[in-house]
């Protein structure tokens, strides 16, 4: 296959993935990712199972307990397992140095055919990482893909009227 037939390959493997995600951090993409959705719904986007979507994957205060959606969760226990790996209790002189995050803010988009239609936001404030270093969510993309295709992918929806 010539360099040629494999481009054209490719620009069209990109076209015709419909859907796609993108995490910011103050603006700057951190990750963005092309998909598609089988038997996909467009009735999903004018429905309060969208919000549901939102809050299973940023929701900083999910159900009666509490809960994180898989980003903040994912961010947590990485913050958590960074502390770890810099305590050491037998030094005098606390080996991590929290990183100037005042104002740090995570961002999350869904776009469909390249048109934004869903945006929201989360607070770095709660996590120990350095959102500019630290923050990287290749593990969990299977699972954000996973749970936008489920939302988005129902039969029966219930429609909010704007």
């Amino acid at each position: 296959m010539s360099k040629i037939e494999n481009k054209k390959i490719e620009d069209q493997v990109f076209e015709e993935q419909k859907f796609e995600f993108l995490l910011y951090v103050n603006d700057h993409i951190v990750c963005q990712r092309g998909f598609n959705i089988r038997d996909y719904n467009e009735e999903s986007i004018h429905s309060l199972e969208l919000k549901e979507l939102m809050d299973s994957l940023i929701g900083m205060n999910n159900g009666s307990f509490g809960e994180l959606g898989i980003i903040p969760n994912y961010l947590k226990q990485k913050s958590i397992n960074l502390l770890w790996e810099n305590y050491n209790p037998y030094s005098g002189v606390d080996g991590y140095k929290q990183p100037n995050k005042k104002g740090d803010v995570f961002k999350f988009e869904i776009k469909v055919e390249k048109e934004s239609k869903v945006i929201g936001e989360f607070p770095n404030e709660f996590f120990t990482l350095n959102s500019k270093i630290n923050v990287d969510i290749r593990e969990i993309i299977p699972n954000i893909i996973s749970e936008i295709r489920y939302f988005l992918s129902f039969k029966n929806y219930e429609k909010v009227l704007v």
